[in-house]
């Protein structure tokens, strides 16, 4: 009777989702992605000849949504 309880107990938990690593996983996804859009806009800063290199990085992030939450 004791190994038909843990065989049943086993097969459930063998059948649970592993959410944590969903979240962190995403984290990284979406810290990934800002620093992704952050070195590209920096090169297209340095590479821009017209205004503020700092102009030229704020319109660029502010293109790809990334805009501080600033009042």
């Amino acid at each position: 009777m004791k190994i038909v309880i843990f065989a049943a107990a086993m097969l459930l938990a063998g059948c649970v989702n592993p959410r944590p690593s969903e979240l962190n996983d995403r984290r990284s996804t979406s810290t990934n992605n800002f620093n992704r859009d952050a070195s590209e806009c920096e090169r297209e800063a340095a590479l821009s000849s017209a205004g503020s290199k700092a102009q030229a990085f704020d319109r660029c992030m502010r293109a790809r949504n990334r805009t501080p939450n600033r009042q």
